[in-house]
């Protein structure tokens, strides 16, 4: 295919999908559903599999959940955390010997 006959990424949400998969199932053929929506067969099959394990779950367009940098934020600021819990921990012991209290 040149560039001129590409068609764009079309995203749906995971309720577009349920609906689009509900609304194909009352054609009398698959085929005919699939024309009316545009959609190829394998995108059916793959979307009809995902159901089966849960339409929240699967049907998710294919992004993370969490992005790389959102979750090493987060482990960095677990760090974070451990080390200053530690440095108190010293420094109330240090002030208990020193009878600082």
């Amino acid at each position: 295919m040149n560039e001129k006959t590409r068609r764009p990424n079309r995203v749906f949400t995971p309720e577009q999908k349920y609906e689009i998969l509900k609304d194909i199932e009352k054609y009398p053929t698959i085929r005919e559903g699939l024309q009316k929506h545009n959609i190829a067969p394998s995108v059916y099959h793959r979307w009809k599999r995902q159901l089966t394990v849960g339409i929240n779950a699967s049907l998710r367009n294919t992004r993370p959940l969490k992005s790389p940098d959102l979750k090493r934020l987060e482990e960095e600021n677990r760090k974070l955390k451990e080390v200053v819990l530690n440095q108190s921990l010293i420094i109330t012991s240090l002030k208990k010997e020193m009878n600082l209290d």
